[in-house]
């Protein structure tokens, strides 16, 4: 919170649930941000994210969102939205930020120890955008390539025979990543052949999002992998080079945020707000998506 206090942000959380469970979440974790009651669901039809997959005659859950992140600007245009098809997937708070700001937050957690210089004299940086991995939530490997001046490195997808820029990570089930979010790439042409492709020039971060499987081992997680690229100007094209990285990441158990067992130590009253809005909807159900 002070991150975003400092750039200026509003944070507010808006959900289904009445303005008294809210309270008492709210108290249970120590929560700071402005959380928004919508019992009956109606900006969340505004917005058009009424979860429809389920019935409504499901109660308590119809009426629930499809889970995500808005950012608005001043003038109340959406300029940004983050949503997943997995219900325990969240954008994390460095995603938020960077979305807002344009820029990545300067302090960069876990880091490789100097940037990595390879034969084609491209340097490489990694580094893990947070300060631990979790379930839930999402957050970033980063990927820094300076690419010398009057050299390219081929984008996605690369012409027959080259080697685009990737990340790819090794096999780990405690693992789950979204697709690699890669800059924009500019098109080149070959002044001898003619021949044009996409490429990538400069300075360029790469950015593969994310989050855990599940956190009941706690030990830092060792992730690895390695980054490919394919360099050239406009005359030779350099060998493909696959580089090996290797970061240790530490572990943070999710939110507790169980209606029974160990979460209800922290929120003593949640089953009785879930047994609440239970019969509210049962007796009087949210007017069904017309």
């Amino acid at each position: 919170m002070p991150e975003f206090e400092a750039a200026g942000i509003a944070v507010f959380a808006l959900s289904y649930d009445e303005a008294i469970a809210l309270e008492d979440f709210r108290a249970a974790h120590s929560i700071t941000f402005t959380l928004l009651s919508d019992p009956e669901s109606a900006v969340i039809r505004d917005f058009g994210i009424l979860n429809t997959l389920i019935d409504s005659s499901d109660h308590p859950w119809f009426g629930i969102p499809y889970p995500g992140a808005y950012v608005i600007d001043a003038e109340g245009t959406i300029t940004h939205k983050f949503f997943d098809s997995n219900l325990a997937v969240r954008a994390g708070p460095e995603q938020l930020l960077r979305a807002v700001t344009g820029l990545a937050e300067e302090a960069i957690a876990i880091t490789s120890p100097t940037p990595t210089p390879i034969t084609d004299d491209v340097q490489m940086n990694i580094a893990f955008d947070g300060n631990h991995l979790t379930p839930v939530v999402q957050r970033d490997l980063v990927v820094q390539l300076e690419i010398p001046a009057g050299k390219h490195v081929y984008a996605a997808p690369a012409p027959d025979g080259s080697v685009a820029v990737d990340v790819i990570l090794d096999n780990n089930a405690a693992l789950v990543a979204r697709s690699l979010q890669r800059p924009k790439a500019t098109p080149h042409t070959l002044s001898g052949s003619g021949e044009e492709f996409l490429v990538h020039q400069g300075s360029i971060e790469l950015r593969l999002p994310l989050t855990m499987n599940a956190a009941d081992d706690l030990n830092p997680l060792e992730l690895s992998g390695e980054v490919c690229w394919q360099s050239c100007d406009d005359e030779v094209c350099d060998l493909p080079v696959r580089e090996r990285f290797l970061l240790t990441i530490p572990v943070a158990a999710a939110p507790a945020m169980a209606l029974q067992g160990p979460g209800a130590e922290i929120e003593p009253n949640a089953m009785s707000h879930f047994q609440y809005m239970t019969k509210r909807r049962k007796d009087s159900p949210p007017q069904s998506e017309q």
